[in-house]
């Protein structure tokens, strides 16, 4: 299968390949968290294929002590019948470049614990595990 990736900054486009992956989330929360993180800076890239829309990539662009200049990965999703067929490696590919391109030193990403299937793809692209990320809700949070 061929595999075009391109930038997206339609939300019609990329929420419904968003909601594979962040279905927890009740719509009307999902979409406003979407809308803040775009005005914030949050930019996708998009999976093209055969069967239309296959994958998103979505990511910042971040500048801290620690790491320095970081192009990190928000949210990969592959759609469940797209899986196995490259779409994910053609995203992550895309995103080294990409990153290379804004002078980034590295591409980062959080995985939930769970995600074993995810875990074992990003080994599988050269990723090392380096931390754990901790959480603590605060009383006001919209969770």
């Amino acid at each position: 299968m061929t595999v075009v990736i391109e930038p997206c900054g339609e939300v019609s486009v990329i929420a419904p390949l968003l909601r594979v992956l962040r279905d927890g989330l009740e719509a009307s929360l999902f979409e406003a968290r979407l809308t803040r993180a775009i005005a914030g800076g949050y930019h996708a890239l998009v999976a093209r294929g055969d069967g239309g829309v296959l994958g998103c990539l979505g990511y910042r662009l971040c500048d801290d002590i620690c790491w320095g200049r970081t192009f990190y990965v928000d949210d990969l999703v592959v759609l469940p019948q797209a899986r196995g067929s490259g779409v994910g490696g053609a995203l992550w590919d895309a995103a080294k470049a990409e990153g290379a391109a804004q002078g980034c030193d590295h591409l980062r990403l959080c995985s939930g614990l769970s995600r074993a299937e995810a875990h074992r793809f990003y080994e599988a692209n050269g990723l090392a595990r380096t931390s754990l990320q901790f959480f603590f809700a605060l009383p006001d949070g919209e969770l």
